[in-house]
């Protein structure tokens, strides 16, 4: 074999381990990414932790047993802006799932970009509104409004707590008990199976659906026997309840049962007495007043609330409700209750009355024997052990009206809120079982710039890779003048 021959295979063979090397060292590369995908170790750098979970959480995820699904829905603006909320769950998700990968599904959904898969899981879970989470497991789902994670001041954000939420909702859906809501019927109710926009209440059949809880109807003449039944829910009877039906009550709520009572003006259908057990007096008188009118005929403004549970969502954001006829529900002060709590969560605006004689054309205010507002409209009673051990013999909610739940006025204002919160306390009770997990402070950054700074800063930066290119050409006229 010639020096040429030798030479050529010499040049093949230095070729060919170059590509040897060059494919091996992209082989390693690859491995080394394909490994860090599934075997890395994380670290939180940021000073105030505000996205790493807390020790509950934690706990929560290592003692599931059924996988969840995390579905985020968001809607975009007119300007094709992603909603605030949306990294601040993003971030939040994202630890969910990388600590517990196989329990725990996550999925993004612009309800724009991708609405037949928006569609699709609609059909699943309902209507399901833009800028809301829904959490599933098995064929039970809770659906979260993103306004619910937040904490508000003054109508303004002051906390992020969706780590707590959704920690708290993850649990529930993890039992297997699902409770029950009963409807009362037999008496002119509200029919939640009905979609009339005065005499029907389908709406909150969906609400409580969507909160993950059996909705059903009972008639009162029968035994209230089920484990799972919790609340039971009385609104707008016509008709007075018999006595049977009253002891069916009263032995529910011994029983810890919670009922909740919402008036039809001005009837109170025969429970005087069971409210006088409990320290409550409904009176069979109407509200009126001027200032507090929508300019729809019988519609009140409700914006007097009472420092509870219940009521803290309406004040922190700073809600009204609307509410139809209304009449008085105060606290009796004759009634022997030492063994009750009695609490007022709201009342009519100062420049309202109630009015006794009130089918009156004209009704006016008459001092001797109306009221003079603010006038209180709904009444909780608790069953106490002693002045701050609540006993375990149920509660009672009376509401002075309810036409705030009918269809058509459920969605309008603050009404769907308060009602959802008037349900979720009676069953859930007073705070989260997830109170350990600390509420994390709102941090909104905007940025807005004026037609003037970003030219300024397209200037700059424009005048950065020209002065770059200028520099590049004196060098190389000073090398060229060197030579």
């Amino acid at each position: 074999m010639s020096f040429g021959e030798d030479f050529k295979w010499a040049r093949k063979i230095k070729l060919l381990n170059k590509i040897l090397g060059i494919v091996t060292v992209s082989l390693i590369v690859v491995a080394i990414n394909i490994l860090s995908m599934y075997h890395f170790i994380r670290f939180d750098w940021q000073k105030k932790h505000n996205f790493a979970l807390e020790e509950f959480s934690l706990n929560v995820l290592n003692i599931l047993e059924d996988p969840v699904e995390i579905y985020l829905f968001y809607g975009r603006s007119p300007d094709d802006a992603i909603p605030f909320f949306v990294n601040d769950l993003r971030n939040l998700l994202k630890e969910y799932k990388h600590a517990a990968p196989h329990r725990i599904k996550v999925k993004f959904i612009d309800t724009v970009q991708q609405q037949r898969m928006a569609d699709e899981l609609s059909l699943r879970f309902g209507v399901v509104t833009s800028n809301s989470i829904v959490i599933s497991s098995r064929e039970h789902f809770r659906i979260i409004p993103a306004f619910e994670l937040y904490e508000f001041k003054n109508g303004v954000v002051s906390g992020f707590k969706g780590e707590q939420m959704i920690s708290d909702e993850i649990l529930k859906l993890s039992n297997r008990e699902t409770k029950t809501i009963l409807f009362s019927m037999g008496h002119g109710e509200m029919d939640i199976d009905n979609i009339h926009p005065l005499y029907g209440s389908s709406n909150i059949k969906e609400l409580l659906r969507q909160n993950g809880y059996r909705v059903e109807k009972v008639k009162l003449t029968e035994k209230i026997d089920d484990s799972n039944v919790r609340l039971l829910i009385i609104a707008g009877a016509q008709t007075n309840f018999a006595e049977k039906e009253i002891q069916v009550l009263r032995n529910f709520l011994k029983r810890d049962g919670r009922v909740l009572v919402l008036l039809s003006p001005p009837r109170i259908c025969g429970l005087e007495d069971l409210f006088f057990e409990w320290g409550i007096l409904a009176d069979d008188m109407l509200i009126i007043g001027n200032n507090d009118h929508l300019g729809i005929s019988g519609d009140n403004m409700i914006d007097n609330f009472m420092e509870h549970p219940i009521t803290q969502p309406m004040l922190s954001m700073q809600l009204v409700a609307l509410f139809g006829l209304c009449q008085p529900v105060r606290i009796d002060i004759g009634a022997p209750v030492k063994q009750y709590r009695t609490t007022p969560l709201l009342s009519s605006g100062e420049k309202t009355f109630a009015k006794l004689d009130y089918l009156q054309r004209k009704p006016q205010y008459n001092p001797s024997e109306d009221l003079a507002g603010p006038i209180s409209v709904a009444v909780l009673s608790e069953h106490m052990i002693d002045e701050k051990t609540v006993g375990m013999q149920g509660k009672l909610l009376v509401i002075g009206s309810a036409d705030f739940i009918n269809n058509n006025r459920f969605c309008v204002l603050g009404n769907k809120i308060l009602f959802n919160s008037m349900v979720t306390w009676l069953l859930e009770g007073v705070g989260s079982i997830s109170d350990s997990v600390k509420i994390r402070p709102a941090e909104n950054y905007k940025i807005t710039l004026s037609k003037s700074e970003l030219f300024k800063i397209g200037i700059i930066l424009l005048l950065i890779p020209i002065c770059i290119l200028l520099f590049s050409y004196l060098v190389i006229r000073i090398r060229r003048n060197m030579r």
